[in-house]
């Protein structure tokens, strides 16, 4: 009886030590590749976990917090940047298996014993140089801000081929528009030499080799970046034949509307997943869909379809110098009726600090104003609108629909506008559809996009 009692003391100490030691794992989130080292301490009476980053030298060995180690489950939180992990210990395959999450995004990660190599992100759509066209690396002025561009052009393809500028989407961008393991203006670029057109694409201020500064941007200063790389080419004398267009991916397809308005040396505008409703619909739509297609309840869905849309209002109704307080009295009521969820990861003073930023400011107040219909009334150029059916940033139908019911046929008989089915925002084709897996597909963007964009530039009469 002794010895029986005496296996009994020591099994769970064992149970114990097996899950004590060092752990690795690898993953991809949203694009990005990551590697993480973890190094257990099941001490019934003081459990402990370190994080280390075998790939950075700034996180080594960093201790967790609200740690909870069992027999075969371990918890922590790492605070500082909002990461936390709970996972099941697998005795029989010697794993961890777990989730992850950080804000409201999570994944899937297994820790094994053995170190683990990096995971190599396929993207079979990304050129690689040598290229087989001329590439040339310039700087184009813009006032006191200068834009460092990269000008691909076709091989052997005359003296009169067409040049597209392309224009870049919501913050700050490089030129090669590298969002989440994606480079999208890069393949675009790539696609257009290879096709007989010609491409610039630029660095968003304050990015790459810009100058500025991006945050202190407005909507006109970002119209104007693109105006200038029109210009630039204009002025070129090797490009007095030839037509230039601008292609805008979502709020760049904004810039490349305000900056064509009245301007002579623009031929053609394509817009990718763009507003052609206004900058408001657009936010109070997007703000519903995201969160529902992300799997949250309807109520959460719409208080914040709710909030946008009472911001907006503000805005539109005071002036800066005015605003402050009807803004603040709206965001308090409206913090009071906020999902238990929104306020568990936030306080009332965090909440109002960050829609004032978001908001209001010179760019989100031109945001919310931007109207599509007043710069498609001053331009009669030929467009292309192409929006994905499964965008939930830029809702297909209500900005396909506005695109189509303001060309005008008689004075645009080549505008069209298109929704490709089972396209996402970024133009890819998607399972999930969510913002989270824009970064899982290997696609950069559909190829019939592509070939309608080259068919469709090389069908105008220019």
């Amino acid at each position: 009886m002794k010895i029986v009692n005496f296996l009994f003391a020591v099994f769970p100490l064992f149970l114990s030590a097996q899950i004590s030691g060092t752990w690795h794992t690898a993953f991809t989130v949203m694009g990005t590749t990551h590697r993480m080292d973890l190094e257990i301490q099941n001490d019934p009476n003081d459990a402990q976990v370190f994080l280390s980053d075998p790939d950075s030298e700034k996180v080594k060995h960093v201790k967790m917090d609200k740690v909870i180690v069992t027999d075969s489950t371990v918890s922590f939180h790492f605070t500082k940047v909002g990461l936390s992990f709970k996972g099941n210990y697998y005795q029989k395959g010697d794993t961890l298996q777990g989730t992850m999450s950080q804000m409201d995004i999570r994944w899937g990660a297994t820790f094994h014993r053995e170190e683990q190599q990096k995971i190599t992100i396929k993207r079979p759509q990304e050129p690689k140089p040598p290229f087989a066209y001329p590439v040339e690396e310039i700087m184009i002025q813009n006032g006191e801000v200068s834009l460092g561009a990269t000008l691909t052009l076709p091989k052997n393809a005359g003296s009169d081929f067409p040049i597209v500028v392309l224009a870049s989407g919501s913050g700050p961008q490089d030129r090669d528009c590298d969002l989440l393991g994606h480079t999208t203006f890069l393949v675009i670029a790539d696609y257009f030499a290879r096709n007989g057109i010609g491409c610039l694409r630029f660095d968003d201020r304050g990015t790459g080799k810009s100058t500025g500064v991006y945050n202190q941007a407005s909507l006109k200063d970002f119209a104007s970046d693109v105006k200038a790389c029109v210009s630039f080419l204009s002025n070129d004398p090797r490009f007095a034949d030839n037509p230039i267009g601008i292609a805008g991916h979502s709020e760049g397809g904004m810039h490349a509307l305000m900056a064509a308005a009245r301007n002579k040396d623009v031929c053609f505008i394509i817009e990718l997943a763009s507003v052609g409703t206004t900058g408001r619909d657009v936010l109070v739509e997007q703000q519903y869909l995201i969160p529902k297609t992300n799997g949250k309840s309807e109520e959460y869905a719409v208080w914040n379809r709710d909030l946008y849309s009472g911001v907006c209002e503000i805005l539109a109704k005071y002036n800066a110098d005015k605003v402050v307080d009807p803004l603040n009295a709206f965001l308090d009521k409206h913090y009071e009726i906020a999902p238990a969820e929104i306020k568990e990861g936030n306080n009332p003073v965090n909440f109002k600090l960050a829609m004032h930023i978001f908001l209001n400011n010179q760019w989100g107040r031109e945001f919310v104003a931007y109207d599509a219909k007043t710069y498609l009334k001053r331009s009669k150029i030929p467009i292309l609108a192409i929006n994905g059916s499964q965008d939930i940033q830029v809702p297909p139908t209500s900005n396909s629909t506005a695109f189509e019911q303001n060309f005008s046929k008689r004075s645009r008989p080549s505008s069209k506008a298109i929704i490709f089915e089972g396209l996402n925002h970024l133009l890819q084709p998607c399972n999930t559809c969510t913002i989270t897996e824009y970064g899982e597909i290997e696609t950069t963007i559909s190829e019939e996009v592509l070939d309608q964009m080259r068919d469709w530039i090389k069908g105008l009469n220019l």
